[in-house]
């Protein structure tokens, strides 16, 4: 599988390259600057203006998914135009690493004191909330990644992921770990038109 990650040199984007490599797959390494990288020869790193949907839809060329992987901030525009040059390329699957219930169908599946919490949070989940929502009318097949704390804590092969009891945003999830989830989920097509979440 040809997958284009945008987002490859935000906190997770290395983790998602070398994990996607592990995994026998072919990478399109997506950033908004030229990068110089010594290793990894085999990823083809291609620059984006994210305001351009041509640019975007030349970085999707020939791929079979997409990873969107762009942080907190100044997300809702590039997602956007990467939803709508998906469909120019015809390039269906899509997973996009959002944050802990940040939609009001994924807070559904919290239990009522966490729900609270969610909800006095909501004013700094806009953001967030606006990106989930484009992805999921925007006609693709997705999966919506939910994770509390990232951490750098070496991969541990052992984490809960879908909807599992006693969800909090105070779990945590170390990168190595949340990023195996994330290959494998869209190696084996599960959690199709679903947003998960996930923790240690």
């Amino acid at each position: 599988m040809q997958i284009t990650i945008f987002g490859a040199t935000g906190s997770v984007g290395n983790y998602l390259i070398e994990q996607a490599l592990a995994q026998g797959h072919s990478v399109v390494a997506v950033s908004r600057r030229p990068q110089q990288h010594t290793s990894q020869s085999t990823v083809k790193w291609q620059v984006v203006d994210y305001d351009s949907a041509d640019s975007i839809t030349a970085a999707l060329a020939n791929s079979d998914a997409a990873i969107i992987s762009l942080g907190d901030y100044d997300v809702v525009a590039p997602t956007e135009n990467i939803a709508a040059a998906m469909k120019r390329a015809q390039v269906q699957r899509v997973e996009i690493l959002t944050g802990f219930g940040t939609s009001p169908e994924s807070r559904k599946q919290l239990d009522f004191g966490m729900r609270a919490i969610m909800t006095g949070m909501k004013p700094m989940l806009r953001t967030k909330e606006r990106q989930d929502k484009i992805i999921r009318n925007a006609g693709l097949d997705f999966t919506i990644v939910q994770p509390p704390t990232l951490t750098n804590e070496p991969s541990t092969h052992h984490y809960r992921y879908g909807d599992y009891r006693r969800k909090t945003i105070t779990g945590n999830i170390a990168r190595a770990d949340l990023v195996e989830f994330m290959i494998t989920n869209l190696t084996d097509h599960r959690f199709s038109r679903e947003s998960v979440y996930i923790q240690n």
